[in-house]
């Protein structure tokens, strides 16, 4: 498929909107506090029970994951159409059932990966909160991990009143989160809510670098030729592929720069699979600390859930606790379209696999022990 196939833009209004957001936070933080303020009688009403991350570095099958779920009875996560307007989702979603909008045709989103996506699709949009509240999480010269040692009072309040008007105006029960810079917070988000489930999707590394290595090409062409693609990416806090892709780093500073210097050099092969290792290998050393958050946590392998989507899914339906209907809703719905990708090749050479499986061997063997003993 040809690279210059641009993504579909958004609208200008959404395109200003956004770029207001991203500059000017403290604006939309003040906001949003108001707008808490108005509502605080109702949403005090609303639990906050058993919310699911599901995280993993990207490319890792996860938004599946977040289609799986959201199209439950409960749940409750961000859309399309909440961008970039999540900080007041109290006003803004009550506003939008009131206005006279066109039917959407779903399309392919910009990925080109087989997924149908349109105003009501579920998405990631709460990096901006994370943003906001913890302004390194993105430098690659800071450890970006989040553990439940390190809390922001202010920050948990503000989360929780998002989430609580969120739950409130769509008359959900359960908040469900798709973000994969989650897989380095999953000590924090465990602290803060005790009964949360995570599922951490991964897929084997070759597959998972070939497809983040084409992510990043097509959004750096298509961003050579309209810049505000590259902008849009980080309004929205996406970089982990694009121009303005940054480093993961996750404890190891020299594993940092070596990722960024292989970046500089044109070896995307060896940046991702380092990027690869560094993320799971986190994960896997955070669970291996904390019995409690292992036991929250879940490996969903993509290629193992292919090959037996029955056994997966309902393996999925049991962690994060769904009742029988909606369990065999799940597994009726989606056992039949899981498959895996055969729209492009991954394009390496023999030395790249090997440079690949000895980059990645350990932790990838880890994470199979992992998801075995589960």
């Amino acid at each position: 498929m040809s690279t210059s196939a641009f993504p579909p833009p958004p609208p200008p209004l959404q395109r200003w909107a956004g770029a207001f957001a991203a500059r000017f936070p403290h604006v939309l933080r003040a906001l949003a506090r108001m707008e808490t303020g108005s509502v605080a009688d109702e949403i005090a009403q609303t639990p906050l029970e058993r919310p699911v991350y599901v995280c993993g570095l990207a490319r890792s099958g996860s938004t599946v994951l977040l289609e799986m779920l959201a199209g439950l009875p409960d749940f409750v996560s961000w859309r399309y159409s909440d961008y970039p307007l999540q900080w007041l989702p109290y006003w803004w979603n009550a506003l939008r059932r009131r206005l006279p909008l066109p039917a959407t045709a779903p399309v392919e989103r910009a990925h080109r990966d087989r997924l149908l996506v349109g105003p009501d699709s579920p998405e990631a949009f709460e990096e901006c909160f994370w943003q906001a509240f913890f302004p390194a999480r993105h430098d690659e010269g800071v450890d970006q991990r989040l553990d439940g040692t390190r809390r922001d009072a202010a920050f948990d309040r503000f989360y929780r009143d998002q989430v609580r008007k969120l739950l409130t105006v769509r008359g959900g029960r359960r908040y469900l989160c798709k973000g994969n810079y989650n897989a380095l917070r999953l000590g924090y988000l465990h602290a803060l809510w005790p009964d949360a489930r995570f599922l951490v999707a991964a897929r084997a590394p070759q597959a998972q670098i070939a497809s983040l290595i084409k992510q990043d090409l097509w959004f750096r062409r298509w961003a050579a030729e309209d810049p505000r693609i590259g902008r849009q990416l980080a309004e929205r806090g996406h970089f982990e592929f694009g121009p303005q892709k940054r480093v993961q780093h996750c404890g190891d500073a020299e594993a940092a720069r070596a990722i960024r210097a292989a970046w500089d050099a044109g070896d995307a092969v060896t940046a991702y699979a380092l990027q690869w290792r560094e993320v799971y290998g986190s994960v896997l050393d955070g669970l291996e600390r904390d019995a409690g958050l292992r036991r929250a946590c879940l490996l969903v392998h993509y290629e193992s859930l292919c090959a037996d989507p029955a056994a997966g899914l309902a393996r999925i339906a049991g962690h994060v606790g769904l009742a029988a209907e909606p369990a065999e809703r799940l597994v009726s719905g989606w056992r039949g379209r899981l498959t895996l990708p055969d729209y492009y090749d991954d394009g390496f050479m023999p030395a790249d696999r090997e440079r690949i499986a000895a980059i990645t061997a350990g932790v990838d063997g880890r994470l199979r022990e992992f998801a075995a003993s589960a």
